[in-house]
């Protein structure tokens, strides 16, 4: 045979357009490929069931070229090699990979990078829309699950829906990795070619942000890999995938950190200094928490110095305090703000600012002297945008204005020359004019080479000290850097590898790849209402967001200050076990010494962490717990005997009225006592607009007992009463404003119904209304 025509029919064997499917298996699950590159068949191996839903077949691999979606023009496959051409010279080559628990696909060749402005995996699309995991990309029902995992920090699991690649833009859109479809879900990943110099929307508000390329990029390498098992397997497939593929596999106290219980548990954010350290670390021994957790101890982001006032011997003093919570297998943790720079840093007011984050640049228009306070400049687009800080930077100094002329000549006004201890300079006509990127907590943002160097400040901080315990908060600033999702994943990719001992971590944003990082997520901040109020639909909202993202149960942060009621307590702890969620105790070193129900509250907690380590609880009692409009009152009788009694609530809404003369303006309101003979505890909250006001509350029981509440109240303010002589009058945080002794105790009320009249002698501004409740104590369960 003619050697030439020998060689074409070899290679017409080995290379050829797909003129069948190609079937790649694991020991559970089957995907099949058509000649288009479209994904056709996932397959559960034990029923033979095909989860591609009809008419919605799946793509492998496209791309995104000159603002476009493309799917391939031709496909060919080489044994496990895949070669798809989307024409324009444009050509991809994928590697497929079986394994036992896991199909891998990777980007092996590019052609025509420079064409290519990201490159789209999937979507896979299935059937099942029974659990859709958004963050970590499996979707499951009860019989099967199918996953897919990027397998390093540039392959972005997601929809690509902005130009930067954010897929979490905030707490309440939580990711994309997987996602709910009108067939079903899809699963999809992405990377964006960062080679490539561009100018986009950062953050959705810096517009036109010039984005340089990082030479060093390589879209090649990009990964994931497809899994499917059954549902109950599926997070220990994700555990083999990292290992196997040497994704962060973070171990603590012995277990991978999804299969932690630590991760879990409820933690202390305090106040603490090398002064009250013991004190407090007693305290964190006391409630049983792995981890005490200082909110503030920087006085600059960036180069993060020790505030010399709580920590006069610096890291080394910091060093001593870990090894001493060490002893007790405490955690010691610090708070920050990601990649947020404090103007006072040395990034800032050093000749090291050069690297600063900048919004956009022009060019001065003339000469100016280090006294000039109207600067000229080419440009007017970057320097009206919005900002907190309006500040430029030219050379090294920082220069801050008023506002920018909206017409030629382009002036900057009532200049302030030097901001933030930069030094005044002259600078020359055609000088580089940069307008810095700021945050509302008068902040600044590393540009993508000094941000190398911040991390390796903050690594050197827990390397020095041996902290292990923090949050990303503030992680999406590292989405300022023009590079969305991938600089997220760098940001901690590269902390987390630098520092030579586990570090627990939170984050204020959850996406894909840093989910094999992240530890736990406690959104859920008690600064903006009372102790029950604040973020509440929130934190109960994110529960089932965490479960089908096999994240612990978190609750977020509670405030105990110095009036903290040990009845809130326990609604707490209560809600937590139903869940059977974690949460942070803020509680500083000023409350934990004023508050008189301290040692009780401690109590409490120990009570409840007990029982929900223990498991008492079975699902029904679980279920109650979860819903937070419930009260309840745990009490152990014995080591293997609880009792849970169940609070009942009468509430009841007394709004103005406006009748006849000399018609009765109370409201009446029947209740029953389905308990044992009690004094009730009752709550009245003044609501309407915001002008609203209350004054001289009338209160009558059971048609004998009158009294008067002389005090006048505001919107948001709350009045509690427990029966005794002394009612407490509450701000809108929750924060006590005065005791009102009212000389006269409720008497017990019997089982059976009573009544309640309320009126004011005032009710003034916007639509006034008094919110109540009565709060009984009902039926009573013991527990084996």
């Amino acid at each position: 045979m003619n050697k030439r025509l020998l060689l074409f029919l070899i290679g017409s064997v080995l290379t050829t357009t797909i003129s069948a499917q190609l079937t790649l298996k694991t020991k559970s699950f089957s995907m099949e490929i058509s000649p288009k590159g479209e994904i056709i068949k996932m397959v559960d191996a034990g029923s033979s069931m095909n989860f591609v839903p009809n008419g919605h077949s799946g793509q492998l691999l496209r791309i995104k070229s000159a603002n476009q979606e493309m799917n391939p023009q031709t496909v060919k496959v080489r044994g496990k090699v895949i070669a798809l051409s989307y024409g324009n010279g444009i050509e991809l080559q994928v590697t497929a990979k079986e394994t036992a628990d896991y199909i891998k696909f990777e980007l092996t060749k590019v052609a025509a990078k420079e064409k290519i402005d990201a490159i789209l995996w999937g979507p896979f699309t299935t059937t099942i829309k029974d659990t859709i995991g958004e963050v970590v990309g499996v979707v499951r029902n009860k019989n099967f699950a199918i996953g897919m995992r990027s397998l390093n920090a540039k392959t972005i699991g997601g929809k690509l829906t902005n130009q930067e690649g954010v897929t979490s833009p905030s707490a309440s859109i939580a990711g994309s990795a997987a996602s709910a479809e009108e067939f079903g879900s899809a699963m999809q990943a992405f990377a964006i070619n960062q080679s490539l110099d561009r100018v986009i929307t950062v953050w959705n508000h810096h517009k036109n942000c010039p984005v340089p390329g990082l030479k060093d990029y390589q879209l090649e390498g990009s990964a994931i890999a497809i899994f499917g098992t059954a549902p109950a397997n599926a997070l220990a497939t994700i555990g083999r995938i990292n290992k196997a593929e040497g994704l962060p596999f973070p171990v603590i106290d012995g277990a991978w950190t999804r299969a932690s219980r630590t991760t879990g548990r409820p933690y202390l954010i305090t106040d603490f200094t090398e002064e009250n350290f013991d004190d407090l670390l007693s305290l964190t021994e006391r409630l049983g928490f792995y981890s005490i957790y200082q909110e503030h101890p920087f006085v600059n982001w960036g180069h993060f110095d020790l505030n010399k006032e709580q920590f006069p011997n610096g890291r080394l003093g910091m060093k001593k305090m870990v090894e001493k919570a060490s002893g007790k297998n405490i955690r010691v943790g610090v708070h920050t703000l990601t990649n947020f720079i404090t103007t006072n840093d040395p990034f800032v007011t050093t000749n090291l600012n050069s690297g600063l984050m900048a919004a956009g640049v022009s060019n001065l228009s003339a000469d100016i002297d280090e006294t000039a306070t109207s600067i000229v400049v080419e440009g007017y687009e970057y320097f009206a945008q919005g900002s907190t800080l309006n500040s430029i930077q030219i050379g090294n100094e920082i220069i801050r204005y008023q506002e920018v002329s909206k017409e030629k000549p382009y002036t900057l006004t009532n200049c302030i020359r030097g901001a933030f201890n930069t030094k005044p300079a002259t600078h020359q006509k055609g000088a580089q004019v940069k307008k810095l990127m700021d945050f509302p907590y008068k902040t600044m943002f590393p540009n993508w080479e000094m941000q190398q160097q911040l991390i390796k400040n903050m690594a050197a901080f827990f390397n020095e000290t041996g902290v292990s315990h923090m949050d990303f908060d503030g992680h999406e600033g590292a989405c300022y850097t023009g590079r969305g999702d991938y600089a997220e994943n760098y940001f901690a990719d590269e902390f987390l590898k630098s520092v030579k001992h586990t570090v627990v971590n939170g984050s204020s944003i959850i996406n894909h790849f840093y989910w094999n990082h992240n530890s736990y997520i406690n959104w859920g901040e008690p600064w903006y209402a009372s102790f029950r109020e604040s973020q509440s639909e929130h934190r109960f909202r994110l529960q089932p967001f965490f479960e089908r993202n096999y994240m612990p149960n978190m609750l977020g942060w509670f405030l105990v200050n110095a009036d903290t009621q040990v009845e809130d307590v326990e609604w707490m702890m209560s809600v937590a076990a139903g869940y059977n969620a974690g949460y942070a105790l803020v509680l500083r070193h000023n409350a934990f010494k004023k508050n008189p129900n301290i040692d009780k509250i401690i109590e409490t907690i120990v009570l409840w962490e007990e029982a929900k380590k223990l498991g008492i609880f079975n699902p029904e009692q679980r279920l109650e717990l979860k819903n937070p409009g419930n009260d309840f009152q745990l009490r152990k009788l014995t080591n293997k005997e609880w009792s849970l009694a169940h609070f009942d609530k009468v509430k009841f809404n007394h709004p103005k009225k406006v009748l006849q003369p000399g018609e009765p303006t109370h409201t009446r309101f029947d209740f029953n006592n389905s308990g044992e003979s009690q004094k009730i505890q009752l709550q009245l909250l003044i609501a309407g607009e915001d002008d609203a006001e209350v004054g001289n509350i009338e209160l009558e029981i059971d048609n004998f007992f009158r009294i008067t509440v002389p005090v006048t109240m505001k919107k948001g303010q709350t009045l509690v009463w427990d029966s005794s002589k002394e009612m407490k009058l509450y701000n809108d945080k929750g924060s006590l404003i005065r005791k009102i002794n009212i000389e006269k105790e409720l008497p017990e009320m019997s089982q059976g119904k009573h009544s309640i009249l309320i009126d004011a002698g005032s009710m003034t501004g916007g639509e006034p209304a008094i919110k109540g409740t009565v709060k009984l104590k009902g039926k009573m369960e013991k527990i084996q």
